[in-house]
């Protein structure tokens, strides 16, 4: 009677329960057998029917509780590993966005670097012929070395492909920008979602289901003690 009532009240720190009720009812099984070994046959097989009822009551409530349980953990693991798996694909998104507008911004520069280097050269010649006296003969003939009108228009048209290039570079970066903020904040919308259905499915209750095991063993010391006074009666009006 008080290992029934001790485990009636036996309470089970942390999930998973499932693996406790097992335990648990294993022990309910083994103090059972072992009482009723001490039994008249007679009271045996009248207490083992209802006993075995009572026993499969509070097994089948039991393993209700542990389909539960498997449920949620399931959600639960299910639910943290794409939380994992989206945090990993927001890390990678943000490192490939860092290294293309980097890459971009190196190719942009190499193509700056020629341009304003051929920008330089073009200005520095066409100064030069602008100074330089037309030789002699070249003046007899009304000719000039150069014509500082074609250098003025190779110098605008290179002037202006640098600026284009600049302006190329800006587009690139706008349109990776907007690719990328638009892939973020699907990723965040979506680990949002996900962080408030794990938080939704931490609030399921799971319990160690101390009422229904607590009643099932209230229930068996009723049936042990009936059990008990039947043969204390029987034995009385033997020695009578």
């Amino acid at each position: 009677m008080n290992s029934l009532e001790h485990l009636g009240n036996q309470r089970f720190a942390l999930p998973p329960y499932s693996e406790h009720f097992q335990r648990w009812m294993k022990d309910v099984a083994a103090l059972l057998s072992d009482f009723e070994t001490r039994l008249p046959e007679p009271v045996d097989q009248q207490l083992k029917g209802t006993m075995e009822k009572t026993l499969s009551e509070i097994e089948n409530a039991l393993k209700e509780r542990t389909a539960i349980e498997t449920d949620v953990s399931g959600r639960l693991s299910e639910t943290q590993r794409q939380i994992a798996s989206h945090e990993s694909a927001l890390q990678t998104l943000e490192n490939d966005y860092k290294i293309a507008r980097h890459q971009a911004r190196r190719r942009q520069e190499q193509s700056f670097a020629r341009l304003r280097g051929e920008v330089e050269a073009l200005e520095q010649e066409r100064s030069r012929r602008l100074r330089a006296r037309p030789r002699f003969f070249l003046r007899i003939f009304h000719r000039s070395e150069a014509n500082p009108e074609q250098k003025s228009d190779s110098l605008r048209e290179k002037k202006a492909e640098l600026a284009n290039s600049k302006k190329e570079l800006a587009r690139e970066l706008e349109k990776q920008r907007r690719q990328f903020e638009t892939k973020r904040r699907q990723i965040i919308e979506r680990l949002s979602i996900l962080r408030a259905g794990l938080e939704k499915s931490k609030e399921s209750k799971l319990d160690d289901a101390l009422d229904t095991r607590k009643a099932a063993c209230e229930q068996l010391r009723t049936q042990v003690d009936e059990a008990v006074d039947k043969i204390l009666k029987q034995q009385n009006v033997d020695q009578a």
